[in-house]
């Protein structure tokens, strides 16, 4: 009958809920793990059952791997954070550093880094003083760069690694989340921890912050692939594709497409589906809500979103003609 109180001195608190698998979830390093399972059902009815919970360990790659970033143009602000422009391509500067304390730590040759949007690669160095190599393989993928490493980390051969690459940042607060993976080894990645790296950089952190005058709205760019289209089935302007970039959601949000005659009537409402921050796209095959092509004249195309910071939404104008 007592009140319940958190265990702080020997827990952190729970972390975010992670809705959906393939991702990291992002836990502080420990020793124990505690999870709390919470099944839903659209059906008031529904029986709910958890058969079972698989969770897989590896060893440490390494004691420790600490990551530290900052703007290439800007290593240590004066302010002690990173601030950029969002929606505008910066330079970065990733430098990680790894601790050895057991043998049996076999080391990685890979770095992850997730940005949550595409990057561009510039630069790997490696050592004391810094080396320019060629890494021995480069992916961008969608949220983020993967660099495959042309010199192993291990604990007899334990270099500095400094990343430079180029990408947008959309979110007032985004974290670069790092990992390292061992490519001859099916074992699972070691997460980079943020800390002091180096004192060429004085942030001591993987934290990238919007500069405080930055307030884009939230759809921006918002671009039709074509001003008039004439869907006649000949494969030329019979679709039409938009194009925009969205701002400062933390989580992927519906988005829709309506199309509104010029006295205001909706002749179409289309459910693009979950988008997040990044450039996005749509497109339309300029039917009604029937199925049926619309007839020639001017319409007005709408591209909304509802979130809980607000609405927000665009209008172009789209002639349609035969």
């Amino acid at each position: 009958r007592a009140s319940i109180t958190y265990d702080t001195d020997n827990w952190t608190y729970w972390s975010p809920p992670t809705t959906s698998s393939g991702g990291p979830i992002g836990l502080d390093s420990g020793s124990h793990l505690q999870l709390r399972v919470i099944l839903e059902s659209d059906k008031f009815d529904a029986f709910i059952r958890l058969d079972s919970l698989w969770v897989e360990t590896a060893p440490l790659l390494a004691h420790q791997v600490v990551g530290e970033v900052a703007r290439l143009d800007d290593p240590q602000p004066a302010r002690g954070f990173t601030e950029v422009e969002l929606g505008e391509m910066t330079d970065f500067v990733y430098q990680l550093r790894t601790e050895f304390a057991d043998a049996g730590e076999q080391g990685f040759d890979g770095v992850r880094i997730r940005t949550g949007h595409r990057a561009e690669f510039r630069q790997l160095q490696m050592g004391s003083p810094p080396r320019s190599l060629e890494p021995a393989a480069v992916t961008a993928e969608k949220e983020g760069l993967v660099v495959l490493l042309p010199e192993r980390i291990t604990r007899s051969s334990n270099q500095p690694i400094r990343i430079s690459f180029g990408t947008e940042v959309f979110l007032y607060a985004n974290t670069f989340e790092g990992e390292v993976f061992d490519t001859a080894t099916p074992g699972l990645p070691q997460p980079v921890e943020a800390g002091d790296v180096t004192t060429e950089l004085s942030t001591n952190s993987l934290r990238v912050l919007g500069k405080a005058d930055s307030t884009p709205d939230f759809i921006q760019h918002l671009e039709l692939s074509s001003q008039v289209l004439t869907p006649n089935g000949d494969g030329i302007n019979d679709e039409l594709v938009i194009r925009y970039t969205l701002y400062r959601l933390p989580n992927r949000i519906p988005v829709h497409l309506n199309v509104y005659t010029l006295n205001g009537r909706r002749v179409k409402r289309l459910t693009v589906g979950d988008q997040g921050s990044g450039q996005q796209q749509l497109s339309w095959d300029c039917r009604d809500e029937l199925g049926q092509r619309l007839t020639p004249g001017v319409y007005l195309v709408e591209v909304a979103l509802e979130s809980e910071f607000g609405e927000a939404r665009q209008l172009r104008s789209l002639g349609i003609a035969y």
